[in-house]
């Protein structure tokens, strides 16, 4: 292989790995907050049922 060709393959595992990096993160974060608004949905929901009705 040439030297040209070893660059090459650095730059694509390098931001291979980088972008697969930003991919993961972004799933990550986005099943934590569907988790977070799911809980705060249902404590909301428990409040409301707890609450005594308005006279």
């Amino acid at each position: 292989m040439h030297g040209g060709q070893y660059g090459w393959i650095e730059l694509v595992l390098f931001y291979g790995l980088a972008i697969g990096f930003g991919v993961w993160q972004w799933l990550k974060m986005d099943r934590m907050l569907k988790k977070t608004r799911a809980e705060k949905a249902a404590r909301e929901a428990a409040e409301r049922d707890d609450a005594p009705p308005a006279a």
